[in-house]
């Protein structure tokens, strides 16, 4: 007799007990099917050697809550083995914020994270993403960290969190790659057989070590660059021997071919990571077919593990900051190829922390606003964690309604305004957004997703003039249901309306000419097509004839000032007009200018006279003989030179002068130095330098200090400065130190460790805490801060100095 049997179908949150595989599934104890739905939080594998954000004005268990409230089920971990080590210190933790982290070990942060994440129903997964705080490496091993330290540590890690059901698993190395150009390859292999370089047997023999301490434990292998771990020759001119390679540890082409063996049945998880062109502009997202061809490009790469039942897929990493509709697009389709519910693809999305240099993070510099462009793509995807004892809400299966009566309005010759009934959604997890799909043409083409609403109408821009399109709009839910398609909308833009360039420019003149620049003059232009007048380019030449016209700047009034030319040269410039539409008008009559000849090379005279008086331990008052200047250009001021010592040493600039006077500071008690000044004109000609004075300040050398600072991490819009090392530079021990720099204009700091900080205008101030004012000679602490600054502002603090009682 067959009796008909069934195993759960899904699993609540991540399921229950220790997680396995069957087929391309990921289950739980009892047989439901679970999925990953997971986040990045980074910083252990740094040289903080804990998480990143501990020191933000918000605490770490906030951070968990926001994440499971966001619905990431679990949290990928990435460390390096430098973490792990005995006397292992984490640095740059917020000890208001955060005290009841303060002195413990990164692993005893761990520890905390895990049993909290454990309360929340989350995962965790730890990913040995460097063997050394300094760099990712193509190996899994270096000289320093031989693969036995990699593998003893993986034990370590198995055997501290065995019977732990939160920790589910071992990414054991993140994304090996090639190095070395082939033949002469260096770098990470798949299948090749090198024991030294073929990743798929170092995964075979860590993932054993692991599962012979703790059998419970996903094995999760990422894949490499190039199969043959070398990059292709491409200066042989022979195509022929170049090979197919992805993303570091995302290519899987080899993975059916050379599988991983493990000794323990269903425990292999491949997880491949995936970018965008934040990252790096790989050529498919050029293809004319974009975004039509990427589901057969991460076919090749990985997804056809999963579509041929051979293993579970969980994308460790994938991510962007989303500044190019290109990546909106790529997230958007990605994971719609993962598929929706619990039968799709895990993932583990890179990062949560804002500071991703290429990729950003969901939250932003504060540690809490959500950057909702990313989270509105990957929440339908994401299936909320189930806190032990609690109940699931029941799985929304039912699609949103159909949205009706879409229509096109106001089309221009390059966009359109859609709008359309609302949806609704009876399912219980609401209705989401709407996608909204693209296809060229009358007829036949395919229908790509060209973006995405929150509300009932999409301003559809950047379409080319006189051009047909069709439209159609689908709903989705907060469960990822979609919706079928609305009725098709076909709308034709209007015709480019502006194909008359402006008047040519008239009457170019030059005047005011110097020996560096020249004023330029004309007839404004007239624009009669429609689109307005733009603008005008100014174009220039060199000498009286020949060479070539290019664009030197451009102007939205009829003059310009062109600086920046060389003494005694000869010149041609021309003038140009532009519309809004982009037509150019012909160019203007040429006007040839030759510069001036340059009229200053004689110095100033040399200042005379330098003394020093009212000598203090820190500081002496320095003055002279004021200088004269007859070569025209002016007297500009005065660089005060410092030498170390009586004798010896190298004069260096300390400061300038616009006076014949100048206050040395900042000099260190019971030392001699040596004095010169030198004058400057306007021309930037420099005098002699003056008599040399010597001055030993007052007091002895009893303690002082110096300060060094480094720039751990930047992006777009903030960066990390820590270590910054304070050290005792004295004979004897110190009992406080200030530290001073610069802040750059519309910079912010956002948080700080292991200092006390103020900020007043753009001088910042830090100084020691109550642990760590107290130094020994030679002795040294650091201390760190988080800044924002203004896009595209890449400047960061300056002028650093110490001092201490």
């Amino acid at each position: 007799m067959l009796v008909a049997t069934s195993s759960p179908a899904n699993a609540a949150g991540t399921g229950t007990g220790y997680l396995h595989t069957s087929g391309n599934k990921i289950v739980d104890a009892t047989g439901a099917t679970v999925r990953i739905t997971g986040i990045n939080w980074f910083g252990m594998e740094t040289d903080n050697k804990t998480f990143h954000g501990l020191w933000a004005s918000v605490t770490w268990k906030s951070q968990i809550d926001h994440m499971a409230q966001l619905g990431y089920n679990t949290i990928r971990v990435p460390y390096s083995d430098d973490a792990l080590k005995a006397g292992a210190v984490a640095t740059g933790i917020n000890d208001f914020t955060n005290p009841d982290l303060i002195g413990l070990s990164p692993l005893q942060i761990l520890d905390r994270v895990i049993e909290y994440a454990g309360t929340k129903g989350m995962r965790i997964i730890l990913d040995r993403h460097r063997p050394t705080a300094a760099g990712q490496s193509a190996l899994w091993y270096t000289s320093a960290v031989p693969e036995s330290t990699w593998i003893a540590n993986w034990r370590m890690l198995a055997q501290r969190y065995a019977g732990n059901t939160t920790v589910i698993g071992a990414d054991l190395h993140n994304e090996p790659h090639a190095e070395g150009t082939n033949p002469n390859a260096t770098g990470s292999c798949w299948g090749c057989g090198v024991e030294a370089r073929d990743w798929r047997l170092a995964a075979e023999r860590a993932g054993n070590a692991i599962l012979a301490v703790q059998p419970n434990w996903l094995i999760f292998v990422e894949g490499v660059s190039c199969p043959s771990g070398g990059l292709s020759n491409v200066w042989d001119n022979d195509p022929s021997n170049d090979e197919d390679c992805g993303w570091w540890g995302g290519n899987l082409t080899k993975a059916g071919e050379f599988p991983v063996r493990l000794n323990v049945a269903n425990r292999l998880v491949y997880s491949p990571h995936e970018y965008a062109t934040s990252v790096f502009n790989q050529s498919w997202f050029s293809d004319p077919t974009y975004p039509a061809n990427m589901p057969a490009i991460w076919d090749k790469y990985f997804g056809y593990i999963h579509k041929q039942n051979i293993a579970p897929i969980m994308m460790g990493e994938f991510g962007s900051t989303l500044a190019s509709n290109v990546d909106r697009i790529w997230l958007t389709e990605l994971m719609r190829y993962t598929g929706t519910g619990v039968n799709g693809m895990s993932f583990t999305y890179w990062s949560w922390n804002p500071n991703s240099g290429d990729t950003g993070g969901i939250v932003m510099d504060d540690w809490v606003t959500v950057q909702t462009a990313k989270q509105n793509i990957l929440q339908p995807y994401l299936i909320a964690p189930v806190p032990p004892g609690s109940s699931p809400n029941p799985t929304d299966t039912t699609p949103p309604s159909t949205p009706a009566g879409l229509a096109a309005s106001g089309t221009t010759s390059t966009g359109t305004q859609l709008a359309w009934t609302a949806s609704t959604d009876t399912g219980g997890s609401g209705l989401a957004g709407y996608d909204i799909l693209r296809a060229p043409g009358n007829s036949g083409g395919t229908f790509t997703v060209v973006g995405d609403s929150t509300t009932a109408s999409f301003a559809a821009t950047g379409l080319t003039a006189g051009t047909t399109y069709r439209f159609q709009v689908r709903a989705r839910d907060g469960a990822g249901n979609q919706s079928a398609v609305s009725n098709t909308v076909t709308v034709t833009t209007t015709a480019a309306t502006d194909t008359t360039p402006p008047s040519t420019p008239a009457g170019l003149a030059a005047s005011g000419t110097t020996s560096t620049g020249t004023q330029l003059a004309w007839t404004a232009s007239t624009d009669t097509g429609g689109s307005g007048l733009a603008g005008y380019d100014i174009l220039r030449a060199p000498g009286a004839s020949g060479g070539t016209f290019a664009v030197i700047g451009d102007s939205t009034t009829a003059s310009f000032a062109a600086t920046g030319l060389t003494a005694g040269t000869t010149y041609r410039f021309q003038v140009r007009a532009r519309d809004g539409a982009g037509n150019q008008s012909a160019v203007s009559n040429t006007v040839t200018v030759t510069t001036t000849a340059a009229t200053d090379t004689t110095p100033p005279s040399t200042p005379a006279g330098l003394a020093a008086s009212g000598t203090t331990s820190t500081g002496t008052q320095l003055a002279w003989t004021a200088s004269t200047d007859t070569g025209g250009s002016g007297l500009a001021g005065y660089d005060i030179l410092r030498a170390p010592g009586a004798s010896g040493g190298t004069f260096a600039v300390v400061g300038i002068s616009t006076t014949a006077s100048f206050a040395a500071t900042g000099l260190t008690a019971g030392t001699t130095y040596r004095f010169q000044v030198r004058a400057r004109d306007g021309a930037g000609n420099q005098s002699a330098v003056s008599n040399t004075i010597t001055v030993t300040t007052t007091g002895t050398v009893t303690g002082g200090c110096s300060v060094a600072a480094t720039t751990q991490s930047a992006w777009q819009n903030g960066y990390v400065i820590q270590p910054i090392n304070v050290t005792n530079t004295g004979t004897s021990g110190i009992t406080g130190w200030t530290v001073t720099f610069t802040l750059p204009a519309g910079h912010t700091i956002t948080g700080f460790w292991n200092a006390v900080i103020t900020v007043s205008g753009q001088t910042v101030t830090a100084k020691n805490t109550s642990s760590n004012g107290t130094l020994a000679s030679s002795g040294t602490t650091n201390f760190g801060f988080q800044a924002s600054r203004p896009n595209n502002d890449s400047t960061l603090p300056s002028a650093y100095t110490c001092t201490s009682p």
